[in-house]
């Protein structure tokens, strides 16, 4: 997935061609996230939290009204889970969106686009995190995601979007100790997954 997700960035680069028109333009992204976190065979409770995302952005415009945009964002996601005493995990993470973009109507005053691609990220966090007394909650150390949208864009200088951001694998592993005999506990683990939609606004100068 890692090796794919570059090869496209490369190739959106390499498509805009020192001979073609392209309109390069770059910005200041931010937005909100909120995330559904859910855990493999439902074997913990987990709920919708906020959080928020914010770092720069380039976007390339094509003729045919085709482009693409890639933004490097400081990507924050937040999960309560527990039932009895539940938890607020917070997952903090470096995202590398690099999205496909098709824009109707008139870029200079209001145009209708949407978008589609695929998302890297780091995470920041520690390498796990215990939150009660058998529990440990532990964030792969990098995931991939897919992003698909829709939004406007103003005068050709403010954008509003919203997107779904599907994560493709898993976002973390949580194990837990099971008593499931008398003589010898057991380690059981699951794994966890965050998916958020994503609302946000973007600047460019």
């Amino acid at each position: 997935m890692k090796r794919l997700f570059f090869f496209l960035v490369v190739s959106l680069f390499l498509a805009v061609s020192p001979g073609a028109y392209a309109q390069v333009k770059f910005g200041v992204k931010g937005g909100y996230n909120i995330t559904h976190m859910s855990v493999s065979e439902d074997v913990l409770h987990a709920e919708n939290r906020n959080g928020f995302f914010i770092g720069p952005t380039l976007k390339c415009e094509l003729p045919l009204g085709l482009g693409f945009d890639l933004s490097a964002l400081y990507d924050q996601r937040e999960a309560k889970i527990g039932e009895l005493e539940p938890v607020t995990l917070t997952q903090k993470m470096v995202t590398i969106p690099a999205n496909v973009r098709l824009t109707f109507g008139s870029r200079s005053a209001l145009g209708l686009f949407v978008y589609a691609g695929p998302q890297i990220g780091f995470s920041l966090n520690d390498d796990e995190k215990v939150y009660d007394q058998v529990r440990t909650w532990k964030y792969k150390e990098s995931n991939f995601s897919v992003n698909l949208g829709a939004g406007l864009l103003l005068l050709d200088c403010l954008q509003v979007s919203a997107n779904y951001n599907v994560v493709c694998g898993k976002t973390a592993d949580v194990t837990w100790v099971s008593a499931r005999d008398k003589v010898e506990d057991e380690l059981e683990s699951k794994t966890a997954r965050a998916n958020a939609w994503q609302l946000s606004a973007t600047i460019y100068f």
